[in-house]
């Protein structure tokens, strides 16, 4: 009976242990929920409220999602160091559709509404802290705010 007992306590405790992986994702501030508040066009120097589109990018582990007010959703991976972040394979979400899967965007206007102007986008990392967010690229000055 004893050895039953050991038996038991031994599966149940290695179930436990194996059944427990939590993710953690090396991100720092910059996961989470992130409202687009100004665009700032580089050519014009023009400065847009973003706030009436809600745009938002949902950030965690290593995937983006992108959701804007009357768009479709996109999701990119990205790469993030100290200094810059760069958006690769980003693609339309197939949620809904009839034949499903996501679809890549083929056509960089098509994310404009988010602040991406190419299939591939980099940014240079201005700022980012726990309530704030500003990203820069070759065209466009993105500021975030946390939700």
């Amino acid at each position: 009976m004893r050895r039953k007992y050991i038996l038991f306590c031994l599966t149940f405790v290695s179930l436990l242990l194996t059944s427990c992986d939590i993710y953690r994702s090396d991100n720092g501030d910059l996961d989470g929920l992130w409202q687009m508040t100004t665009v700032e066009n580089l050519t014009t120097g023009e400065v847009y409220d973003a706030r009436d589109r809600q745009v938002t990018w949902g950030i965690q582990g290593a995937l983006l999602e992108l959701r804007a007010s009357g768009a479709r959703i996109v999701y990119a991976k990205f790469e993030h160091t100290g200094s810059s972040l760069v958006l690769r394979e980003i693609c339309f979400s197939g949620r809904g559709d009839s034949d499903w899967g996501d679809k890549p965007v083929q056509d960089p206007a098509d994310i404009h509404v988010y602040g991406i102007y190419r299939l591939e986008e980099y940014f240079k990392v201005l700022e980012l802290d726990s309530d704030v967010m500003r990203l820069e690229s070759a065209d466009v000055r993105l500021t975030f705010r946390k939700y």
